[in-house]
């Protein structure tokens, strides 16, 4: 027959307490005091900052800010903060072009028991240059001070002649670089943009007509050169994608 136990203090047989529950706490005596024992909290709930969404084809670089507000009976949070991918660098009269690189993540365990907001920062995606220059390097974000993941920067095809590198993030418990662009160094060669942690970099290459969506970037990677940028199918797509700051709320 099965039955219930219902204890706050358990003792060892000198009568001292052992273990005891305060203030829903579970705490172990050390021989001199007593020391909180970690136990596993629940999720409550998700929060997600960033301007993308969940269509393939969802091609927004823009960034944004705002405050993060705690639940009622959260003491701990798991973020996970990615920068903006880069835009590329693309050429009309050749196919040669470099990739924007992807936005660095930072992902963090954090107790916020005596928190109550954080204010927070998701990085825009960089724009794309034709014909000259870099592309535009992707925005930084942030959840407070706790970490920071700058954006991928945007590919170049002059001097330095390099795809653009990844992203970079510091103050999280893991801290994830960007993926890097390619390059392509001659008219026959294609070659793509940067990932982020979150979604594979824009491609280098469209179809047909309203098949362009598959060069930008997404989710923090980097844009892909549009292949043949004098169809502006392919040029006007190449940037890149949005970071985001995604929050579980735990107990």
């Amino acid at each position: 027959m099965a039955g219930i136990l219902k204890v706050d203090q358990i003792q060892n047989t000198a009568g001292v307490n052992i273990m005891d529950l305060q203030n829903d706490e579970i705490r172990v005596w050390n021989g001199s005091g007593y020391s909180s024992m970690a136990t596993p909290g629940a999720l409550i709930s998700i929060n997600t900052f960033t301007s993308q969404n969940g269509t393939w084809n969802s091609k927004s670089t823009s960034g944004g800010s705002g405050t993060w507000t705690k639940p009622s009976g959260c003491g701990h949070v798991l973020v996970y903060v990615t920068g903006g991918g880069g835009g590329a660098r693309v050429n009309d009269n050749s196919y040669r072009g470099a990739g924007g690189g992807g936005g660095a993540t930072a992902i963090k365990y954090i107790d916020v028991s005596s928190v109550n907001s954080v204010n927070y920062t998701y990085g825009g995606g960089g724009g794309y240059a034709r014909n000259g220059g870099r592309g535009g390097t992707g925005g930084t974000s942030s959840f407070g001070n706790y970490c920071t993941a700058s954006g991928g920067q945007g590919g170049q095809t002059d001097n330095p002649y390099q795809g653009g590198p990844g992203g970079s993030a510091s103050g999280g418990d893991i801290n994830l670089p960007g993926g890097g662009g390619e390059m392509a160094h001659g008219a026959d060669r294609e070659g793509g943009a940067g990932s982020s942690f979150w979604h594979k970099p824009g491609g280098s290459h469209h179809y047909a007509n309203n098949q362009e969506e598959i060069t930008h970037g997404q989710w923090g990677s980097g844009g892909g050169y549009g292949y043949y940028s004098q169809n502006g199918f392919a040029h006007n797509n190449c940037y890149g994608g949005a970071g985001c700051v995604i929050v579980y709320n735990y107990t």
